[in-house]
């Protein structure tokens, strides 16, 4: 909440923040869509920003704060507990806030919570604020129609419409029909009759939500509710205690069964009467809303002789009509089906369905009991209410029936404790029960009115990452792109409420041998949920959220029913406001400004000498773009900042700035970082940051957003600045692309086929190995494959792929990062680098039980990898088992070809090229040049920079494990010994790589003695 403070400040001051740092991030945010610029806003001001799009806001708490307050404040109450209140805030910059903020807290005692919320999203929030009858809006559609569609609109609503004008001019019984007609064609599941002090509210529950259609005259009643008492053979006289019944109506040709509840209330009795649509049980089986893996094991379930099928979840969630799918789909004349239900909802034909009595002592139990001995062969029990009926259910399941039956639980996962705490022996859970189905009802996305939205990038990455975790053998096909949301908006189709329709939103826990002894091992739910996931289980959260993103329903209809509450704080408090903040907008006046300097560092110097403070730093980050500087270092002197480049693995002066905007750029940079501008402290701080180009800037660069890695250092002269910039060119992780000779690159496409063993890529640091094992992974990333990453840090970001971070502080290591990710059954994983014995060990069994691992480690060459691996305490024999290939690679910087010099190499660089070149052996399938008359040297020209170089390339050497090497190494050879093994099966090492290059005008000598010391 915002501090007192002078009244002349602005609402942004409130927040603590300089307008100017305010200005600099509402530039940016016109860039992006409307939810994306509240996030950023959000951040900006440090408040937690909210999509009301997504989140479900009861009408309970909307009245904590008045509808004209609303309007005049532009905010909307979002949450309440107490005098706990959370704000959804459209508009900050709100004059009049500051006040109205102090009133609620100092005068109405409320403890405020803001959130920064959208413009749009703050309108359709506002639109539900007042309480309208159902009936109005639907009058208000009747005006914008006309043709069929108000002849189709009158036909079925009219009379709805009409009821309030006309209900002191009809009879008592034509006003029930007019009812009951209209709550049967907008499909609502119950009627409402609720007395109020000035009159009876009229309500109907439309898929699953009771929606308030009219309010009715008192006067009338009295007649309204004597009618219905008399269809339901209730006593009239009675009106101090509740009473029960039912009738049937026939509307349309259609036979209605409606149960009647009467309740006395403060203003006269409420009705509510359930209307029992026969046609709601032919639901199929197909057309439940079950996909994938769960349709494919709950089908095959069903289908067994015995064993128990139990549905979860509250009141009203589907459970029901589930099981009368399932019945409907295993009904047949040779299957004897039973039910004991409480009472019979649906009638189905060729089975026999007996009700409960409390009143005869004809219980759950009891019926069950006597069912048994009916000999069915399928027993359909309504709820297992206690331990009785549990034990008789379970015993019935184990003796040659399939008992269908429900039970209140919120999860799949949470059925197994619940059946143990009625007294079921955990021994008994898996052999008794085939499934477990948790399931919701979701309303359905109008699709004549439904409408996209594009919401905050964050709010889709933290999407992106719940489905993350779904396994391939989920057999669900899960976006790698989301460019958009649903919501619901509201036409005549739909009764102006944007929803027509439910389907039910799944999970189904199947018990495997690995969960089965979780079970009887009575193991915590999160090891059982684990191993569920692992086997291909969808949670309810994520069938919902796939089934929001295909435009079924909407995510705030999935929050309403799973009420993962948890799921959103995640979503809005700590990613979105953590991550948005940093990025700066690289902009066309600052592309155009370094576009002139030509890339001449003379240029740009005096380009920063003349450079507003603000600017300094966004024209840095501009220059060392487009001269693709790998990193971009800031390095204070005595008198002055170095500004250097490292381009193409070389550091370069590239520019100095005065100690006096030092403060300026290092102030940029940490807000961007995460950190506090005034903060200065020892050691070393690392973060990241994004650059977004504007359109049309440096159109060169394929990636318009670029990840930025730093690391601040305290030194003599002040703070130290390297700014890594990652995956600039969308190329950079195109293998093809890397330069890797057709021999090798062939060898390494062959090893990656294989569904297990290890690819280990060896070299220094900067040489290019990450690179590398993120472009192969790039060709698996397929939609059968399940790939996680463990790094430190996250260099490249991959779409589809579940990338996590190790962060040593926290003790979240490499080992035991790749513990838990093994529980996650990957197909595929990429660990950063193998630095320890527990991680090589890890890697090998990974390797050696069903996982593609690629990895990193430090040795000189791929002849050396295997004595790394022994020295960290790896079985040779493991060793010789697990890896399917090293390879050792190094980036040499590659010539200009505008400005190379041909020159006749010198007696003694001709002879070591001939000698390097008379070693490549023929397996290799190079052809040797015989004779060796030129090489290349640097010069320099405009085009690079005066530096003679321009981008790199790799020059590699890749070892296969064949049989022969295996025998080697189960040996514990010398590394010499495998050098010449891999040099006489045809391995080209990477001096010999590099020659060739040299050979080729590719690079210089200088170059290649450089990197692999030959």
């Amino acid at each position: 909440m915002p501090e007192e403070t002078d009244k002349n400040k602005t609402s942004f001051e409130l927040h603590g923040l300089h307008e100017e740092e305010v200005n600099r991030i509402l530039s940016q945010m016109k860039h992006g869509s409307e939810e994306q610029q509240a996030a950023s806003l959000a951040a900006t001001l440090g408040l937690p920003y909210i999509d009301l799009n997504i989140f479900p806001i009861d009408p309970e708490t909307l009245q904590a704060i008045p509808k004209d307050d609303a309007v005049k404040y532009e905010l909307v109450p979002i949450q309440r507990a107490g005098k706990n209140i959370g704000l959804a805030v459209s508009n900050i910059s709100n004059p009049e806030l500051k006040k109205y903020f102090e009133k609620l807290e100092k005068e109405e005692g409320y403890k405020l919570k803001i959130f920064i919320s959208s413009k749009t999203s703050f309108q359709k929030t506002l639109e539900r604020y007042k309480y309208v009858a159902l009936a109005d809006n639907l009058e208000d559609l009747r005006l914008t129609l006309s043709g069929a569609d108000l002849v189709e609109f009158e036909k079925n609503l009219k009379d709805v419409i009409d009821l309030k004008k006309r209900i002191t001019e009809i009879p008592t019984t034509e006003v029930i029909n007019i009812v009951m007609a209209g709550a049967v064609k907008m499909e609502a599941s119950d009627i409402h009759f609720e007395p109020q002090q000035d009159g009876i509210r009229l309500r109907y529950r439309l898929d699953g939500i009771l929606q308030n259609i009219t309010d009715l005259p008192s006067q009338v009643y009295h007649y309204i509710l004597s009618r219905v008492k008399i269809l339901s053979g209730m006593k009239i006289n009675i009106r101090d205690i509740a009473q029960d019944g039912h009738f049937s109506v026939e509307i349309e040709g259609n036979e209605i069964d409606v149960r009647v509840s009467i309740l006395p209330g403060n203003f006269g009795e409420n009705i509510v009467m359930r209307l029992l649509n026969q046609r709601s049980v032919a639901l199929k089986f197909e057309d439940l809303g079950l996909r994938g893996l769960a349709y494919d094991k709950l089908r095959e379930e069903i289908k067994k002789p015995n064993g128990m099928v139990l549905n979860t979840g509250p009141t009203g969630s589907g459970k029901t009509t589930t099981l009368y799918a399932i019945v409907n789909t295993i009904n047949s004349p040779e299957v004897k089906i039973i039910t004991v239900e409480d009472p019979v909802e649906y009638k189905i034909k060729g089975i026999s369905q007996t009700q409960v009595s409390k009143s005869r002592g004809y219980t759950f139990a009891n019926a069950l009991r006597a069912i048994v001995r009916q000999d069915p062969d399928v027993i359909l029990v309504g709820e297992i209410r206690d331990d009785e009926t549990a034990q008789i259910a379970v015993h019935a399941s184990l003796t040659g029936h399939l008992v269908l039956s429900t039970l209140h639980t919120n999860s799949a996962i949470e059925t197994t404790p619940r059946l143990t705490d009625m007294g079921i022996k955990p021994s008994l859970i898996p052999s008794a029960v085939n499934a477990i189905i948790g399931q919701r009802l979701v309303r359905k996305l109008c699709p004549f009115c439904k409408e996209k939205y594009v919401p905050a990038r964050e709010t889709v990455e933290s999407v992106k990452k719940i489905l993350s975790v779904i396994s391939p053998k989920a057999k669900l096909s899960v976006p790698k792109d989301i460019d958009f949301f649903f919501r619901a908006k509201g036409c005549p189709k739909c009764h102006g409420l944007g929803y027509k329709g439910r389907i039910g939103i799944f999970e189904i826990l199947t018990l495997d041998d690995d969960i089965s002894k979780k079970i009887i091992e009575m193991a915590p739910e999160s090891e059982i949920l684990s191993l569920a996931l692992e086997a291909g289980m969808v949670t309810m959260l994520q069938d919902g959220i796939l089934k929001s993103l295909g435009g079924i329903t909407s995510l705030e209809e999935v929050q309403r029913v799973t009420g993962e509450g948890k799921f959103l704080e995640e979503l809005y408090e700590k990613i979105i406001t953590q991550l948005l903040l940093r990025s700066v907008l690289i902009r066309k006046d600052i592309a155009r400004k370094i576009d002139e300097t030509k890339n001449d560092f003379t240029s740009f110097q005096k380009l920063l000498k003349s450079a507003k403070p603000e600017e300094i730093f966004s024209l840095i980050i501009a220059a060392g773009l487009k001269l693709g500087a790998g990193d971009i270092h800031i390095e204070p002197e005595e008198s002055s900042v170095k500004v250097r480049f490292r381009i193409d693995g070389i550091l370069q002066d590239a520019a100095q700035i005065p100690m006096t905007e030092y403060p300026h750029v290092m102030g940029d940079i940490k807000i961007l970082s995460g950190f506090k501008a005034t903060d200065v402290e020892s050691g070393v701080k690392d973060s990241r940051f994004s650059i977004n180009l504007d359109k049309d800037v440096f159109p060169e660069i394929s990636k318009r957003e670029i990840d930025v890695r730093v690391s601040i250092i305290l030194g003599g002269y002040g703070e130290t600045v390297v700014m890594r910039l990652l995956g600039q060119d969308e190329q950079e992780t195109v293998i093809e692309k890397l330069g890797i000779r057709k021999q090798n690159l062939d060898r390494l496409l062959e090893k990656i086929k294989k569904p297990n063993g290890i690819l280990l890529n060896t070299g220094p640091t900067g040489s290019g190995k990450t690179t590398t094992l993120y472009s192969l992974l790039s060709l698996l990333n397929k939609p059968g494959a399940k790939i996680i990453t463990v790094e430190d840090p996250i260099e490249y970001r991959l779409k589809g792929i579940l990338q996590t971070q190790v962060n040593e502080k926290k003790g979240y290591t490499f080992p035991k990062a790749l513990r838990a990710l093994l529980r996650q059954n990957p197909d595929i994983m990429m660990i950063g680098e193998i630095r320890d014995e527990e991680t090589a060990q890890i890697a090998v069994q990974a390797a050696l039980t069903g996982h593609l691992v690629l990895s990193t480690l430090h040795t000189n060459n791929a002849a050396s990898s295997i004595q790394r691996l022994i020295n960290m305490s790896v079985n040779p024999t493991d060793i010789a088992s697990s890896v399917n290939a090293f390879m050792a690679q190094r980036l040499v910087r590659v010539l200009c070809q505008d400005c190379k010099k041909k020159i006749e190499p010198s007696p003694e660089v001709k002879s070591h090229i001939e000698k390097v070149l008379g070693a490549i052996s023929e397996k290799t399938g190079i052809e040797v040049p015989k004779k060796v008359e030129y090489i290349f040297e640097a010069q320099g020209c405009p085009e690079c920079n005066s530096i003679g170089y321009k981008g790199r390339t790799a020059v590699s050497e890749v070892m296969d494990m064949t049989k022969e090497m295996e025998n080697l190494v189960t040996h514990g050879p010398t590394t010499s010994d495998v050098e010449a093994l891999a040099e006489k099966q045809g391995m080209l090492t990477m001096a010999q790589d590099g020659i060739l290059k040299v050979v080729e005008g590719i690079t210089t000598i200088e170059e290649v003695e450089r990197v692999t010391e030959e």
